[in-house]
């Protein structure tokens, strides 16, 4: 069986040792380089693979891409967020934005159908990322079932730069299913820098550590592939929020998740609910305090609800003192929720009309 599968349940538990097996290299190093991102900050995107190449076209003036994709698996949540703040932080970059839609493998890997596919991309993704601030207009945004001739032909004859034991080391199978999907991936992955698209230049995709086979078995497909120029794609990773149980978020689980299209009520419900560091007693939490690294209430305020690293930091040490209350920790997320809800509803409304009309003019129909 693969360390690491794209396709299944995956749930990191030492990121240290997976970075040190897969040569991930710690994106620390890089860091002041890096606009001031509070994911970067706090660690939560903590990886990368070749970034410096990304930077050094930035800091030359050259062109560089970001390019990452949408599987349409369920309802956006919180837990979607880290890929999508990172795709923003690379468009203040400069970077040419490439977003695919991957409804063909959704079709092919998880039973959809093509027009289901497309409506949650539309409705649960797309909407979501013009919402939070993607530039639509710049950039290029696809579905795999129409990303063109020469794209589509583009990742048949990547095949004979993949060898059946290669890809079976890596993903566990040869499933027709999963190599069609895989083999498109690698052409969506290497889009920027197609003919088409202007040519070679760096390109980063960022990336869950369950994707990174993907980005291994492209970038030998990069480096082996001779009718046309390609870089090695750069990456980078970002730890997975758990769910609000504990363990990992799922969208098959609506328990484990806060989508960005609950209502208030509903949020609020969730939180109180939540997985909590707090002690048994009012008693035992005064004299022990939480254990703040299984608190799941803690984590969401982390990850995406408060921005300054003092007043986190604040929190953090009165909730370990005991001098916070579960309750009280609560009633902060619950505060800074609704607000971020608020205006992100809003946002995804005001969206609206442009999206739909951007999709009907982009997209063909299905035959």
């Amino acid at each position: 069986m693969p360390e690491i599968d794209p396709w299944g349940n995956v749930e990191i538990t030492d990121y240290e040792a997976t970075m040190q097996q897969f040569g991930i290299e710690p994106i620390a190093d890089l860091a002041d380089r890096l606009p001031d991102n509070r994911l970067v900050r706090r660690n939560i995107v903590f990886g990368h693979r070749d970034l410096d190449t990304v930077l050094d076209a930035r800091d030359e003036g050259d062109p560089f891409a970001m390019m990452t994709g949408i599987m349409p698996s369920g309802v956006f949540h919180f837990g979607h967020l880290g890929v999508v703040e990172q795709v923003l932080m690379f468009q203040d970059m400069g970077a040419e934005l490439t977003l695919c839609a991957a409804d063909i493998e959704s079709y092919a890997t998880r039973e959809m159908s093509l027009e289901d596919a497309r409506e949650l991309v539309v409705e649960e993704y797309l909407l979501n990322y013009v919402a939070l601030g993607l530039d639509l207009d710049s950039t290029d945004f696809y579905f795999q079932s129409q990303a063109g001739n020469d794209h589509l032909v583009r990742s048949k004859l990547f095949a004979r730069h993949v060898t059946q034991n290669e890809f079976e080391a890596t993903y566990g199978n040869a499933d027709p299913g999963k190599m069609v999907s895989a083999l498109t991936q690698y052409a969506d992955i290497l889009r920027p820098q197609s003919p088409e698209h202007g040519g070679p230049k760096p390109t980063v995709v960022p990336v869950g550590i369950d994707q990174d086979p993907h980005v291994r078995l492209t970038r030998d497909v990069a480096s082996r592939y001779r009718d046309a120029p390609y870089l090695k794609p750069a990456s980078t990773y970002h730890r997975f929020m758990r769910g609000l149980q504990g363990g990992k978020m799922s969208s098959s689980d609506p328990k484990s998740y806060i989508a960005l299209t609950d209502s208030i009520a509903d949020a609020k419900r969730k939180i109180d609910e939540a997985k909590t560091g707090g002690r048994v007693s009012i008693e035992e939490h005064r004299e022990k305090g939480a254990n703040v690294e299984e608190d799941m209430v803690f984590e969401l305020l982390a990850y995406h609800l408060v921005e300054d690293d003092d007043e986190l930091r604040r929190i953090r040490t009165e909730y370990e003192s005991g001098a916070m209350l579960s309750g009280e920790l609560k009633a902060i997320a619950k505060d800074r929720l609704e607000r971020f809800l608020r205006d992100h509803q809003q946002k995804r409304e005001e969206a609206r009309p442009k999206v739909e009309q951007y999709v009907a003019e982009h997209t063909e129909e299905l035959t």
